[in-house]
């Protein structure tokens, strides 16, 4: 296994833990957030609708518009038993379903990340996050 790489290293290849994560329901932002801190030291994307995806006039103010869906969190594995339990802590809160592996990436000179498609899909019980085992280009979906 390639060792970690940091998000700015450019003109570099490897591999990174890949998470999606679909909550229940969407969240306020703040209660998003706080329920990805079961899983520190990652980056966080948060994906929400967009609140004007027709072009026409907006019909809420973002207070009112809907919460947070999913989010995406990737950075280097680091510790797979301390995922193992973030996981866990996860899927007995806020989270519908789990998606996770190592993915490969191939980062250009220019910073931008192609990520590489995944070799094979391992579908388990969210109750067997023990069997995660992080094989490279392996995603895991806990549902």
């Amino acid at each position: 296994m390639t060792a970690p790489t940091s998000r700015t290293d450019k003109g570099t290849r490897g591999f990174e833990l890949d998470l999606h994560v679909t909550f229940t329901r969407p969240l306020p932002e703040a209660q998003a957030r706080a329920a990805l801190l079961a899983l520190p030291g990652f980056t966080v994307d948060l994906y929400r609708p967009h609140p004007n995806p027709t072009g026409q006039r907006p019909t809420q103010t973002p207070e009112e518009a809907p919460g947070v869906p999913s989010a995406r969190l990737t950075g280097p594995l680091t510790d797979p038993d301390a995922i193992r339990a973030g996981l866990a802590a996860l899927l007995g809160g806020d989270a519908r379903y789990v998606e996770v592996g190592l993915r490969g990436f191939l980062r250009s000179a220019q910073g931008q990340t192609e990520w590489m498609p995944w070799r094979r899909n391992v579908v388990l019980p969210r109750a067997d996050v023990a069997r995660v085992t992080f094989e490279e280009s392996i995603r895991y979906v806990l549902e």
